[in-house]
């Protein structure tokens, strides 16, 4: 099954609505209507790393959803490390929580622009 077919499906399980997807992952709720429409299947890495924090995902569900979008976590990037860390580590803690992690070790934090703004007044670069 395709990423957005597999997120779908975990958003359906969980009765995520437009709002409940852009707070839990700073996502615009664009990216939710292509998401549930099958239009979203090479997100970019921090898109789908935002959707599984959101998603209150474990190590292995996300694993599977990256692959499913073409993407993996590579234990030589220091980003994909990050990322790993908060996926068995900070899970439950939420997104703010996620990008302050992010943010200490000078990374970009996980959700759109507009919404990094709003969220902890930093903007996000891409």
């Amino acid at each position: 099954m395709a990423f957005s077919g597999k997120a779908a499906a975990y958003m359906k399980h969980l009765h995520w609505k437009p709002a409940t997807f852009e707070d839990r992952t700073g996502l615009a709720a664009d990216t939710y209507r292509k998401i549930n429409r099958g239009e979203l299947n090479n997100p970019k890495k921090y898109t789908a790393m935002a959707l599984c924090m959101g998603l209150d995902m474990g190590y292995r569900l996300a694993a599977d959803l990256l692959q499913s979008a073409g993407l993996a976590l590579s234990p030589f990037d220091e980003t994909d490390q990050a990322y790993e860390f908060i996926l068995m580590e900070m899970r439950g803690r939420g997104l703010d929580a996620c990008n302050r992690f992010l943010e200490a070790r000078g990374l970009p934090p996980l959700g759109t622009q507009e919404r990094n703004t709003d969220r902890i007044g930093k903007v996000k670069i891409a």
